[in-house]
């Protein structure tokens, strides 16, 4: 049975709640800026250390409830190092939020004074850390992510991963639908990012499947306009291509280290992939890109000027149907539904901010409806309602055939489901029925019109009944049902 130390000692912790067991024998210093949570268990041996005493004022090292640990935990704490509820740690392992300079070659590296002074770590609720691991510099864990055991971390881990290696880097990546861990293969660079180099202004993450040509042409027109200290990572997310799909990024990786490269083991499915994809970026403001959208010349520097400018913005929204320049804020999801209809679907013309993005609750709740991208948008105006408008084409489109899913269900179905989500959450009745007008004469009609006309192999199955059922109680039914059969007959093919 384990020995806790006495309730003198544990008073003098800056709280210690009950049952918790910090077994006798271990090692702690400065107890007035430790916290330790309800049911903590550490073994012995452990070592809690305060680099520097303050006020105690605040905590610096904070344990959260249900915490365990085996024997061996070193915590060495500058500002503040967090642990979330249940995180579970193994043996000898090692966190710290600094760490000592060693440059001065002949010098002794105690003597060198720390590297990083302004450093946090925060790991997230029911992460599990295995043995042998380190933890330093300014580190964020997402919840319930898997450290394997021996790995080195000093960048921020996404929630919901594997990682592990030296440097670490991600390894899996939990798919909530069905429930299971997926691999997202070694990435060209290998390792997450230097705990000494600062996040990327902006992560482009370009999804792709079997369009090598296509992410060639993209992946060019992003490269091209990037310095050597230009603020971006670009990360490639394949989704199992079966042709030369890593060849093509290889080619760029040699001469673009910003360039990342992450490989499905198994094809997920294309929202699964974009919703993956976000998990993996590093940068402050995460860009989705279509493979087959190419950015027009001499359009991304001043697009990173636009992002840097709006840092207070959750959402920055490039629509690209408007090429009047304008750039401008307001806030609320009725306006950004006035600024934004139905192209906030568009993968290519949204950016959000990842601190408000990791902050939605639910981030998969849409995942089946091929529109979760734009769940999230409004998600993120519940926490930040502030938002920013970019009215620019600077996008060239390949125009290939949209497939995968069934036009009608996702255009009419998905898309009133999710605005109808957040009635009462920033929306209005209003607002919905507005916007219901607006986007079946404005985009959902013009694209019927385009598929039948081009022959594409969407599925338009039950378009009309699809409608009939979204529409029928509407003022404007008859009119726009008479729009619809008139489309259809398009693509009939004629009686001789």
């Amino acid at each position: 049975m384990s020995v806790s130390i006495d309730k003198q000692t544990a008073a003098s912790f800056y709280q210690f709640g009950e049952d918790s067991c910090l077994e006798a024998g271990g090692q702690f210093h400065q107890p007035g800026e430790i916290s330790i949570g309800s049911g903590v268990t550490l073994r012995n041996y452990y070592w809690l250390n305060i680099i520097a005493a303050g006020l105690a004022l605040k905590p610096k090292i904070i344990i959260g409830d249900g915490c365990t640990s085996e024997p061996g935990l070193v915590i060495s704490a500058l500002n503040r190092i967090e642990l979330g509820n249940h995180v579970s740690i193994g043996p000898r392992v090692f966190i710290s939020d600094t760490d000592h300079e060693y440059r001065q070659v002949g010098r002794p590296v105690h003597a060198q004074g720390l590297a990083l002074d302004s450093g946090t770590v925060v790991i997230g609720e029911k992460v599990t850390i295995g043995a042998g691991s380190v933890i330093t510099g300014n580190v964020k864990i997402g919840r319930e992510s898997i450290i394997l055991p021996g790995s080195l971390v000093q960048s921020d881990v996404p929630e919901k991963c594997v990682v592990g290696g030296n440097p670490a880097r991600i390894m899996q990546i939990f798919e909530p639908s069905p429930a299971k861990w997926v691999d997202v293969g070694k990435q060209t660079e290998p390792g997450l990012q230097s705990a000494e180099v600062p996040p990327p202004l902006l992560s482009i993450c370009i999804p792709t499947y079997n369009r090598s040509a296509n992410l060639d042409l993209c992946l060019y027109s992003i490269l091209s306009q990037l310095k050597q200290d230009t603020p971006v990572e670009v990360v490639v997310s394949d989704n199992a291509s079966t042709d030369n799909t890593a060849e093509v990024v290889r080619r760029y990786a040699a001469d673009y280290p910003c360039l990342k490269y992450y490989r499905n083991s198994e094809n997920i499915g294309a929202d699964r992939n974009i919703y993956n994809i976000m998990r993996l970026a590093r940068g402050t403001f995460i860009k989705l890109q279509g493979d087959d959208d190419y950015c027009v010349k001499d359009t991304l520097p001043p697009l990173l000027e636009v992002v840097e400018q709006h840092r207070d913005c959750g959402i920055i929204h490039i629509h690209v149907h408007n090429n009047d320049r304008r750039v401008y804020t307001a806030e609320g999801a009725s306006a950004f539904l006035r600024a934004s209809s139905m192209m906030s679907t568009f993968i290519t013309g949204m950016i959000l901010r990842r601190e408000d993005l990791e902050q939605v609750e639910d981030p998969s709740l849409f995942l089946d409806s091929s529109f979760n991208q734009m769940y999230l948008q409004y998600a993120i105006l519940m926490k930040n309602p502030k938002f920013c408008a970019v009215h620019w084409s600077m996008f060239h489109f390949e125009a290939n055939q949209p497939g995968g899913y069934n036009f009608g269900q996702v255009v009419f179905g998905s898309y009133q489901a999710i605005l109808r989500h957040f009635i009462g959450n920033g929306l209005t009745e209003t607002d919905v029925y507005a916007e219901k007008l607006r986007s079946v004469f404005i985009y959902i009609l013009p694209w019927y019109r385009d598929i039948i006309a081009n022959r594409y192999l969407t599925d338009t199955s039950g378009f009309e009944e699809i409608f009939s059922e979204h529409y029928r109680e509407e003022s404007y039914y008859g009119q726009v049902l008479a729009i619809v059969r008139a489309i259809k007959a398009m693509g009939k093919p004629r009686q001789e």
